[in-house]
């Protein structure tokens, strides 16, 4: 052991692997316990495993059974489909007659991100499934998940999760200048890709469009799916209505389902998610009343039921969840009366409960929370002779201490009627509204929450087009992506510093 390289010896490779090398630096950081290294050798097969199983299959049958392993857990395994996955496993069991790893190795494959003709196939017509309980039990279990397909958001696992390189902001919807309703869904995804079509900005792509176009609707995320609920949509008349609709968006296979439609039809509400339940609060309705009604939508039995409603009739809200509670501020009455309040409703009571008031009026602005604070963010109120005023000024309120504060940093520009979406510490303000223009907005404008002490309001990139009554929120990446968000993280003078 004294001629033995130090550990410290290994630091160095880490910017130096390669297919060439990639194995014997492994055996080296299995040797001597160095994880950071194995976990480099790792994050270097994920990336390359498609090159190495379609180029160099010998060498691929030739992995290691424990680097195989944390390779196919890793969420960042893109470069090959699930069936070649599938396929590569198969493979390398059958290589050396390697069986005894049969049970771990096939419990990592993806099986819910197949389709169902391809696990129809396998369930059938390979021997390894017709031989193995487990192998059949998995299959089955992924063909049950394919059959129930409403309830999906609620049977997540480490066999349905999507795999991706990172999360990144998409926009639904939205009203464009010509008052045109937008089916388009879009993602943040600055780096030219060749499988999406990208328009408009540069930065954005182009995904499978609702439905629907839609704006003012609202949009919610419940185990990788996201919900797009109600909203207003424009007849071939020009008429323009809320409706009570609603779909689903699964970023595996970039597919809109359509699910049960609202109770009610609703515009400029609130939508959240608490457990196992979406939770639609006030609005408006297609004859333009203001709504008290609250109703929640049950996704394994597709069916939305009214709860407890609010005390009046709300609209033009904001809201947010946070600490299992749904967070309702500002909006107006059916009498026109511009709001201050602060309400929020308990699920496991079905009971809504008033808290301290914001210091000033708010409507069409938005809320967000981040590390156990609520901020409200952009709307307007109405000054002495009745006439809108925009809101900069930012306000935080502390669930602890049920209290508000009036932070010391503002919005650049007002907003209202944007979309919100938080991220890492940091809230995204969406597109929106001008009362200053009448015309709708292009910008993000960021607030940065990561570093207590040094917040900061930013421009981020613009939207392909100016809209309001957007929504937006973060999903994972299409598999085939990998978004670079410093843009979205960083303002745009300091990115070439980081």
């Amino acid at each position: 052991m004294a001629n033995s390289p130090h550990p410290s010896v290994y630091v160095f490779p880490l910017q130096e692997l390669s297919s060439v090398n990639y194995l014997e630096l492994y055996r080296v950081a299995d040797l001597f316990h160095l994880p950071a290294l194995e976990e480099a050798v790792v994050g270097f097969l994920v990336e390359h495993l498609s090159e190495l199983s379609h180029s160099r299959q010998d060498e691929a049958l030739q992995l290691p059974y424990r680097l195989l392993r944390e390779v196919l857990k890793s969420d960042r395994l893109t470069s090959l489909s699930e069936e070649e996955i599938w396929k590569l496993v198969v493979l390398w069991l059958e290589h050396d007659c390697r069986y005894q790893y049969t049970e771990d190795l096939i419990q990592h494959v993806r099986y819910g991100l197949m389709d169902v003709p391809a696990l129809h196939h396998l369930a059938r017509s390979h021997s390894l499934v017709q031989s193995s309980p487990t192998a059949a039990s998995l299959v089955e279990e992924a063909l049950d998940y394919h059959h129930g397909t409403f309830a999906q958001p609620l049977r997540q696992s480490a066999r349905t999760r999507p795999r991706f390189q990172s999360l990144t902001l998409y926009i639904a919807g939205g009203r464009k200048r010509e008052s045109s309703r937008v089916r388009e869904l879009r993602y943040f995804n600055p780096a030219a890709q060749e499988h999406v079509r990208v328009s408009g900005g540069s930065n954005w792509s182009e995904l499978a469009p609702m439905p629907t176009g839609r704006s003012h609707h609202c949009v919610a995320v419940m185990g990788n799916f996201m919900f797009v609920v109600g909203g207003e949509v424009e007849h071939s008349t020009g008429r323009t209505c809320a409706v009570r609709t609603a779909c689903r968006y699964d970023p595996r296979g970039n597919c809109w389902t359509e699910i049960a439609s609202m109770k009610a039809c609703r515009e400029h509400f609130v939508l959240g998610v608490l457990g196992q339940f979406l939770y639609a609060v006030g609005g408006r309705n297609e004859l333009r009343q203001v709504l008290p009604s609250v109703e929640r939508y049950c996704p394994k039995r597709n069916k939305w039921m009214f709860v407890q409603p609010f005390d009046r009739s709300l609209s033009c809200h904001a809201g947010c969840v946070a600490d299992s509670l749904l967070w309702v501020s500002g909006g107006v009455t059916n009498t026109a009366q511009y709001q201050n309040r602060l309400m929020v409703y308990d699920p496991e009571q079905d009971q809504w409960l008033a808290r301290s008031p914001m210091f000033q009026r708010r409507v069409y602005h938005v809320m967000a929370a981040v590390r156990r604070q609520l901020y409200v963010l952009g709307g307007n109120d109405l000054d002495y002779n009745n006439d809108r005023i925009l809101v900069r000024h930012i306000e935080s309120y502390n669930m602890d201490l049920d209290q508000w504060t009036r932070c010391s940093f503002s919005l650049l520009t007002g907003q209202n009627e944007s979309g919100v979406a938080v991220h890492n510490d940091r809230i995204y303000v969406v597109g929106g509204y001008s009362i200053w223009t009448n015309e709708p907005l292009a910008c993000i404008q960021v607030l940065d929450l990561s570093s207590e002490g040094k917040e900061e309001v930013f421009y981020g990139p613009t939207l392909p087009f100016a809209s309001n009554g957007i929504a937006t929120c973060f999903l994972p990446a299409p598999y085939f992506t990998c978004p670079n968000l410093q843009t979205l993280q960083v303002p745009h003078h300091r990115i070439g510093a980081v």
